[in-house]
């Protein structure tokens, strides 16, 4: 039960909302090699897994292009398998050059486009990359303590995407049993949002931290609002 009540947290976190807007960027067109092992001599799925490796080396290819140093940055090596889960976000359209199976690794060359709007729209979101707009709100890390049940977490979710006037993004956000985390940009008064949560009365605020980078907010979950 706890298992699958993180799963649906996880998936649910890692959805987040896309806070800014764009320019369209150009897309990316990519000649990328993907390799695959052949396992119990199933060449069909080592086929289809060469081609997934390539897609992957491709979405990297892109993010590095707009990444440009920040490639290596520990946080951008965390959420790459969310981005692996979003190729068809990314991948505009791809066809196989040339493939190969040697012993017991399967090759595929693949053509690819990546659409580098997307790619940059998610960095935004994921807080990876920062645009000049985002680096004049306030870093806020947000944690919710005491969740017995998804309940617990929908509602917080739920009260920070309403306040989309105050709260511009609320990726990532880290789940472990009983307990969330997000990473929040604001543009406002942190006060205003500390008062919005009171009001709720379903939390109690543990405390308030603060120093010239960012605040750090931590509640838990009232026994009596369960």
């Amino acid at each position: 039960m706890k298992a699958t009540l993180f799963a649906i947290l996880f998936l649910t976190c890692i959805s987040g909302y896309a806070a800014y807007a764009n320019q369209a960027s150009t897309d990316l067109v990519l000649q990328v090699e993907g390799h695959a092992a052949v396992v119990k001599n199933d060449e069909a799925r080592a086929r289809d897994e060469a081609v997934k490796n390539a897609l992957e080396k491709a979405i990297l290819q892109a993010s590095a292009k707009i990444l440009l140093d920040k490639y290596e940055d520990e946080k951008f090596q965390s959420v790459k398998s969310v981005m692996f889960g979003r190729v068809d976000r990314y991948i505009k359209n791809y066809r196989i050059v040339s493939e190969v199976r040697q012993h017991d690794e399967y090759t595929a060359n693949v053509h690819a486009v990546v659409a580098l709007l997307p790619v940059r729209e998610d960095l935004l979101q994921m807080g990876i990359l920062q645009d000049q707009k985002e680096k004049e709100l306030i870093s806020v890390s947000l944690s919710l303590a005491g969740m017995k049940k998804y309940s617990d977490f929908d509602r917080i979710r739920t009260f920070l995407l309403s306040r989309s006037r105050t709260v511009k993004n609320i990726y990532p956000c880290r789940l472990e049993w009983q307990h969330v985390s997000f990473n929040l940009r604001l543009d406002g008064d942190v006060q205003y949002l500390i008062a919005e949560f009171e009001k709720t009365g379903r939390y109690t605020i543990d405390s308030v931290n603060k120093d010239q980078n960012a605040v750090e907010i931590n509640l838990r979950v009232k026994e009596e609002s369960r």
